[in-house]
């Protein structure tokens, strides 16, 4: 695990998912529709997600579908990974660093969920809607989570780095 988090807080491979993470991106965003797409709600209820579903065609549904697939669930690898390297990076080797972690494991049920929604539609589940609800939602906290953690760990940066706890002298002995 040590030689995992020493390789992903490496400055050539945080760029190198850094841009990764753009690609799939740009790519998810023509694979999914903006508009209806459920991995981009928030809280969703059954009628809202019946409303997105039939608001998409066959082939839509089969596009987005595809899209979870071939795109979403590699993508859920890269930003967990590059958030992770850059937790690394700020925090060190804390338990914090896993949240993204977290986040992938929880978008990785969203999918699977999803899946099943567009496979089943238009005969679909209220309980199936909001597990599906559920996880999409935590998802988003736990995003923002991952997002507050950056933010902290980027002002606590630069304070410390501006205005160190002790001066060259005090340290040394």
């Amino acid at each position: 695990m040590d030689k995992f988090l020493n390789l992903i807080g490496k400055k050539y491979v945080l760029l190198t998912l850094f841009f990764a993470t753009l690609i799939f991106n740009f790519l998810l965003s023509y694979f999914m529709p903006k508009d209806y797409a459920l991995d981009l709600k928030f809280a969703y209820t059954y009628w809202e997600a019946i409303q997105s579903l039939s608001a998409m065609d066959l082939n839509t549904r089969n596009l987005y579908r595809a899209g979870i697939w071939i795109l979403d669930f590699p993508y859920l690898l890269i930003y967990s990974s590059f958030l992770i390297g850059i937790l690394v990076k700020l925090y060190g080797k804390q338990p914090i660093i896993w949240l993204p972690l977290l986040v992938g494991t929880v978008d990785l049920f969203e999918n699977i969920l999803e899946t099943i929604l567009l496979n089943t539609f238009p005969f679909t589940s209220h309980l199936l809607v909001l597990f599906a609800s559920f996880f999409t939602t935590c998802k988003w906290i736990l995003v923002a989570g991952v997002g507050l953690s950056i933010i902290v760990g980027v002002v606590k940066l630069f304070l410390f780095k501006k205005h160190p706890l002790h001066s060259k002298s005090e340290v040394e002995i």
